[in-house]
This record gives structure tokens, C-alpha cells and sequence, in this order.
């Protein structure tokens, strides 16, 4: 497989695992917010959609490259996820704030946000947690 080819495939498999993230974080938020109020529902679905993210991204995206030290991997995941979020929200204010047009329609600030996001997820994923090299199996 081209270089081009495996990583356009491995952004895929990331894009995937964030979608399944997502979906395990709205589910979550839906099901504990009258139990865990609002605050405490997205904390808990946060905490669960990074889980599964880089259990995904770990077993998928970056097969072979996880370190055995997993729980220090996980850790630098979760921090990497939080700073994510921090650009995906920032982005997202700073369109609405400086365009008129996103501000009246947001979703194109939430798309611009999401990218932003994603973008950084995957650069902290690509060359600060999933750095190893990948094995090969021996038969």
C-alpha cells in the first residue's frame, strides 16, 4: 500500500473512531443528565467517548504503534482530547465572533470547530501518543 494510500486510510479509521466517540458521548449525556445534572452528564461522556476513541484508534488507525505502557498512553490521549476541545470550542467562538454570517448560521462554525479539533487530535495522536513502531507478528 502507497504512503498517501495508508495514511489517507488511517485519517479515515480516526474520522470513524471520532464518530463512534460521538455518538458514546451524546448517548451518554442522554442518559445520565436528570441523574448527573448537565455539567457532570458531559464530563462522564467525555471521559467514556476518549476511552473508546483510543481504544479504537489504538486497535484501528495506529494498529501496532501503541505503547505498553498503556495507561500513560491513555492519560496523553485524554490530555491531547481535552486541548482538542479547547481549540474546537475556541475555534468555534472566534468564527461566530468574527463573522456575522456564521454567527446567524452556526453551523458552519461548528463544522469549522470540528475540524479544527480534529485536526489537532489527530496530529498529538500521529507524532505524541501512538509513536511506536509498529510490530510485525512473528510466525
Amino acid at each position: 500500500m502507497s504512503l498517501i494510500t495508508e495514511k489517507f486510510k488511517r485519517i479515515l479509521l480516526f474520522a470513524a473512531a471520532g464518530t463512534v466517540g460521538f455518538g458514546v458521548d451524546a448517548l451518554t449525556v442522554l442518559a445520565t443528565h436528570a441523574r448527573c445534572g448537565l455539567v457532570g452528564a458531559q464530563v462522564l461522556g467525555f471521559l467514556l467517548a476518549v476511552t473508546v476513541t483510543w481504544g479504537l484508534n489504538r486497535r484501528y488507525a495506529f494498529a501496532g504503534r501503541g505503547s505498553e505502557r498503556w495507561l500513560r498512553e491513555w492519560a496523553r490521549y485524554l490530555m491531547a482530547n481535552g486541548w482538542g476541545a479547547l481549540l474546537n470550542n475556541g475555534t468555534y467562538l472566534l468564527a461566530i465572533w468574527l463573522s456575522p454570517w456564521l454567527a446567524r448560521y452556526p453551523a458552519g462554525a461548528v463544522a469549522l470547530g470540528s475540524l479544527a479539533g480534529m485536526g489537532a487530535n489527530y496530529l498529538a495522536a500521529q507524532r505524541w501518543i501512538f509513536i511506536h513502531a509498529p510490530t510485525t507478528k512473528k510466525h
